[in-house]
């Protein structure tokens, strides 16, 4: 049996999974951990001991971008499977590269962390979702609504403001399937095309209608990539 292990996001714990978790279960050994710290240091030791070679490696948004740099760090160790979900290169824009979000606009969210938390955790909830998603609304508020370890909401958005993980795309494991929204507000499709072009064999899957959370708002399609992987399937 295959490990799936599901990483989270920003603001999020490793509950967001629970669709997939339910729809899987009996079919993969399926771990979704919180994590305590954006920090390789942790998620770096947390792989070596899994048995890489039978796990498909799952990241969400933030977690997709540690997921890289971990992977990055091990010398870029043999997986079974590895899927990036929302997932970036550089979350920020750059002076060589327009695909990010504002740095400002990150910044902004960090100095509102000070004064209304709740607040800047509702509107990235809200964010998340693509037009027409408003019946997942209240689940996103709910995911979002009390962050496991609300002091790493601050070192988590300067992760996204700091980190440029460019030059690990070249050590990253072949063959890594993009799942990306075409309807995503938070990472623009333009980065799922760009890591699609500088990770060694990956295969990109665009998710029509889908926003930031496609794994609650489309869970069967999601859930249906994942299982065609488990089985031995290319997920596309």
């Amino acid at each position: 049996m295959k490990t799936l292990v599901l990483l989270h996001g920003w603001g999020a714990s490793g509950s967001i999974w629970r669709r997939q978790a339910a729809a899987l279960k009996g079919r993969a050994l399926v771990l979704a951990p919180t994590i305590p710290a954006w920090e390789v240091a942790w998620l770096g030791p947390y792989l070596a001991t899994l048995p890489l070679g039978e796990s498909i490696l799952v990241g969400w948004s933030l977690g997709g971008m540690l997921l890289l740099e971990a992977l990055a760090s091990l010398g870029s160790p043999g997986v079974a499977g590895l899927v990036l979900v929302g997932g970036a290169a550089s979350f920020c824009q750059r002076p060589d590269y327009s695909h990010g979000q504002p740095p400002a606009a990150v910044r902004a969210m960090r100095r509102g962390l000070k004064h209304d938390a709740p607040g800047v955790l509702a509107a990235f909830a809200r964010t998340c979702l693509a037009p027409g998603q408003e019946s997942f609304e209240a689940e996103a508020l709910a995911i979002f609504g009390s962050p496991p370890h609300p002091q790493n909401l601050a070192p988590g958005l300067d992760y996204l403001l700091n980190r440029d993980l460019r030059d690990c795309l070249p050590r990253i494991p072949a063959g890594a399937v993009i799942l990306q929204g075409d309807q995503d507000r938070i990472v623009p499709a333009a980065q799922a095309r760009f890591l699609q072009e500088h990770l060694p064999g990956s295969r990109l899957r665009l998710l029509p209608g889908a926003g930031h959370l496609p794994f609650v708002t489309q869970a069967a399609a999601f859930n249906e990539i994942l299982e065609e992987m488990l089985k031995g399937g290319p997920g596309d």
